[in-house]
């Protein structure tokens, strides 16, 4: 089992923070219990909350393209049909760590066409989570 791992950061449209957070409150709550096996979820904000972090962690490349699955059902986000999310902010920057399949490498695609730097390393060597734990006890 090879993880994916995206940190992205994105500058936040001028007086949209609060509607973003509208936006990533729905998002939560849509994935929350329909990704139960995403490992980590979480965004940051500067203080000026012009910018934010996404940090996305997936067991494998399957998890993924599931929750690639309850985005696109739950959000309407689908490869190449980001127009919500653009509304909001501009990407950044992309970091892909592992190697995403599917809809995932799609929608990554369709970001690069458009100009936003990827960067980040597809060879996994090794680690472990702490949520790898519980599949030992």
């Amino acid at each position: 089992m090879e993880p994916v791992v995206y940190v992205s950061t994105w500058r936040i449209k001028d007086g949209k923070f609060p509607e973003y957070q509208r936006f990533y409150s729905k998002l939560l709550r849509a994935i929350r219990h329909r990704d139960r096996d995403v490992i980590a979820f979480y965004a940051f904000a500067n203080a000026e909350r012009s910018e934010i972090t996404n940090v996305h962690v997936f067991p494998d490349a399957p998890t993924l393209e599931r929750h690639m699955a309850v985005i696109a059902e739950q959000m309407d986000l689908i490869p190449g049909e980001l127009q919500l999310v653009m509304d909001l902010m501009d990407p950044l920057s992309v970091q892909v760590y592992g190697t995403p399949e599917g809809q995932a490498a799609a929608m990554d695609e369709s970001m690069k066409d458009a100009g936003v730097p990827f960067t980040g390393k597809g060879q996994y060597l090794g680690g472990f989570s702490l949520a790898d734990r519980g599949a030992d006890l």
